[in-house]
């Protein structure tokens, strides 16, 4: 009897003397966890011409001479990231200055900026204000082509900036002011 209560006493010492026993496991589930979240992307929305098209293209914008600018998908080489107006802007015109002529040639759209000497040089931000630093030459084949170029850039940076922010254009380092005299038929 003795070594009965002992056997107890022992017994009750190694399972944690009333302490609730080790859980059951329960049976397996299949949970899934949802993908994270993210806004980065390697496509922007660029704009491109249609002649002649008036403005009747969907979500298009009339510009000079009768033409229209029209939104397109397209790849970039550098991360959108819609939650970021330096790096979504950056990306954005990375890849319209890079875009192919033919690329939407089946959509009878055209890009004349990618026949000019264009290149971003930074994105600065300060509050809700963007600077959009671009250098280089354009080469016009008429008069029409400059509202084009110009609503091409413009538009393609709105489109990449966020909602609430503006933006100047920095031209070869002569501010919003060279920017706009590049596209003035004064001199």
């Amino acid at each position: 009897m003795k070594k009965s209560i002992l056997s107890l006493i022992l017994l009750i010492s190694l399972t944690g003397c009333g302490q609730n026993p080790a859980p059951i496991p329960a049976q397996s589930q299949d949970i899934t966890t949802p993908p994270v979240a993210t806004t980065q992307t390697n496509q922007a929305t660029v704009y491109m011409i249609k002649p002649d098209d008036n403005g009747i293209a969907a979500n298009s914008i009339k510009v000079g001479c009768g033409d229209s600018a029209v939104p397109v998908t397209t790849t970039t080489i550098s991360q959108y990231d819609g939650a970021n107006p330096v790096a979504s802007i950056n990306a954005a015109i990375l890849a319209i200055i890079n875009m192919t002529a033919n690329q939407f040639q089946a959509q009878n759209l055209q890009n004349p900026l990618g026949d000019q000497a264009l290149s971003i040089q930074s994105v600065d931000q300060n509050g809700t204000q963007l600077v959009v630093h671009l250098s280089g030459q354009f080469s016009f084949g008429g008069v029409c082509e400059m509202p084009r170029v110009r609503a091409q850039i413009e538009e393609t940076i709105k489109k990449a900036a966020l909602p609430g922010n503006t933006y100047t254009i920095d031209w070869n380092g002569g501010g919003q002011t060279a920017w706009n005299k590049t596209f003035s038929l004064k001199d």
